[in-house]
């Protein structure tokens, strides 16, 4: 019998992790989500996007649709054609009343983003707060939720001794415990939990079958949560079983050990690992610029936003490293779908004029993510250091 999950093992606990990404917290910002999020563009309509700050400070006494009117007024105030005002005050409206009716439920923030020509309205729960802001545009206002996506990777946590293994996805500052494996052996009748999946092996072989499922579980679960490290509690012995029946694709994506007690809670699990986050997060940071620099000498890698731009109107980009603070503003032809710098006034291709881009750092993350490129945003001072000087963006080409 191979040491792997068998079939009917499998697919309880596919399921499982099923039913926990259609649901609460880990349907948190899948790749796919965000892809389809920034290839929505309206030109027959508008998307509204709202992220609203919801601590405890702004729910007192519902200071935050104090925020909103506010933001509201300052929108509005910016738009021409009345019937568009009308518009975009309704769907302003019918987001406030949704949150009121939703907030008590929420976390520290909130996001929403509403499309009535696409027929799109898209919520999201954040346990972290973010600054009330209000956008309309022609595509979804996504540079917060890049930056919180990228700033909150999500993570595969295993924490397992010689018969129980648990499995856990931390993101967003939160760890959440999506399985609870036992072996049941002659010496163990310890009772499960809820989402407990006893797994029936023989005794001799035990360490052995149980490092096998539960490396088989891990692959599950990282690529159903789309988890891009993994971090393990355990015994010198069991962790060294337990590598051996890792692919290599997931041992290269083991980025530290820890060790807690097997009946750990979910809080104590995420403090274990909170260092452990902080240095993939950097190491990841610091790799990416590391790529494009390798990149540049074969063409297969840029620095500098014009060539950035280029690069993403050509859907060449494969990965976009960007300052996470940097700002420019552009000009984007619309019939084309083309960006330019400011300094370009009239579309090369068509002629015609082009149309003014508050932030075109913004334009380019948002293309570059609905094309599927991966994308990293560079935080920390040290890892800033290492981006070339006077150019805080640049992309790895895919040719």
């Amino acid at each position: 019998m191979p040491a792997v999950l068998s079939p009917d093992e499998r697919e309880a606990l596919e399921t499982q992790f099923e039913a926990l990404s259609a649901n609460g917290p880990l349907i948190v910002l899948t790749r796919r989500r965000f892809a389809d999020l920034a290839a929505l563009e309206c030109d027959d309509g508008a998307v509204v996007s709202l992220y609203v700050d919801l601590t405890p400070q702004s729910r007192h006494n519902d200071a935050w649709t104090i925020d909103l009117k506010s933001q509201a007024r300052r929108v509005l105030g910016e738009l021409d054609a009345r019937a568009e005002k009308d518009t975009i005050l309704h769907e302003i409206d019918r987001m406030r009343r949704w949150l009121e009716d939703h907030a008590p439920r929420m976390g520290r923030g909130a996001v929403i983003f509403s499309c009535p020509a696409r027929d799109l309205w898209w919520s999201l729960s954040l346990p972290i707060a973010l600054p009330t802001r209000l956008r309309v545009g022609r595509r979804p206002y996504l540079r917060p939720l890049a930056r919180v996506r990228d700033e909150h990777d999500r993570y595969a946590v295993v924490v397992l001794d010689k018969q129980r293994a648990r499995l856990f996805v931390a993101q967003l500052g939160h760890v959440t415990e999506v399985a609870d494996i036992l072996e049941d052996t002659p010496r163990h009748h310890k009772q499960g939990g809820r989402s407990q999946m006893r797994l029936q092996r023989h005794h001799d072989a035990h360490v052995m079958w149980h490092a096998g499922a539960v490396a088989h579980a891990t692959l599950l679960l990282m690529d159903r949560f789309e988890a891009r490290h993994l971090f393990v509690s355990g015994t010198k012995e069991v962790l060294a079983e337990y590598r051996v029946h890792l692919p290599p694709t997931i041992v290269r994506q083991w980025k530290g050990d820890f060790t807690v007690p097997i009946e750990a809670s979910a809080v104590d699990v995420g403090r274990a690992i909170e260092s452990l986050e902080r240095r993939a997060e950097s190491d990841m940071e610091a790799a990416a610029i590391a790529r494009v620099n390798d990149g540049v000498p074969a063409g297969r890698g840029v620095w500098g936003l014009g060539k950035t731009v280029q690069a993403v109107d050509e859907k060449r980009v494969q990965m976009l490293v960007v300052h996470d603070r940097y700002r420019a503003p552009g000009r984007e032809c619309v019939p084309c779908r083309a960006l330019h710098l400011e300094t370009v006034s009239a579309c090369p291709k068509c002629g015609k004029a082009l149309e003014e881009v508050e932030d075109l750092v913004d334009a380019v993350l948002e293309r570059a993510v609905s094309q599927e490129a991966e994308l990293e945003l560079v935080r920390s001072n040290e890892t800033r250091r290492l981006l070339p000087p006077g150019e805080p963006i640049g992309a790895l080409l895919r040719f």
